[in-house]
């Protein structure tokens, strides 16, 4: 008889030890909040934005920030008097706004950003590879700071193969950061006539 009451006392203490357990387990509180690294909107290179889609970036040498918007691409066999190395012309118009009150540029090859051609075969093209930095168009100029308040307009061409159009858009900031634009395999964009027009002169 005395050792059935020991044993309902020793079960007894320990029921609430075990709750206690199982409870902290289960309690809301205790767990960790989500992580904060998972790739968002604005750091698209996993999820490829489409054309018209704007994405923040970070100015060349980390200073200031620009909305970068590719609008409309076009295929060209001829830039004015310039022919392509590889075959086409694939000339990319971008809308660029400064969205600080500090002056920003877009980053350049030369440290290792901006603009580049990823075909459908994987194959990466420069801004400076073939005849594409003989690509100039009037209204769309390269280089150069945007004003803080201030919109400009600007062109990217790269000298591609008939077999690279389509394909993706990608551009590395002022921090390393790859952002990445899908890029239709013919002409797309409202400014499709205006840069063939151009191209044409």
């Amino acid at each position: 008889m005395r050792r059935n009451v020991i044993a309902g006392v020793l079960l007894a203490a320990a029921l609430p030890l075990a709750g206690c357990s199982d409870g902290a387990k289960k309690d809301p509180g205790s767990k960790k909040p989500p992580s904060s690294t998972a790739s968002g909107p604005s750091s698209p290179t996993s999820t490829p934005l489409l054309m018209g889609r704007s994405a923040e970036t970070v100015g060349s040498g980390g200073k200031g920030r620009l909305e970068l918007t590719p609008t409309s691409v076009v295929y060209a066999k001829k830039a004015i008097v310039d022919t392509p190395d590889n075959g086409v012309f694939a000339v990319v118009t971008v809308k660029v706004r400064a969205t600080t009150a500090v002056a920003a540029g877009e980053a350049a090859p030369a440290g290792r950003g901006g603009w580049q051609w990823a075909a459908p075969d994987g194959q990466i093209v420069s801004t400076l590879d073939g005849q594409a930095g003989n690509v100039v168009l009037d209204g769309f100029r390269t280089g150069g700071d945007t004003q803080p308040g201030t919109v400009r307009w600007t062109a990217r061409a790269f000298d591609i193969s008939e077999a690279q159009r389509g394909g993706a858009l990608i551009y590395v900031d002022g921090e390393g950061t790859a952002y990445r634009w899908t890029v239709p395999a013919r002409d797309a964009g409202p400014q499709v006539a205006e840069v063939a027009k151009k191209l044409a002169e």
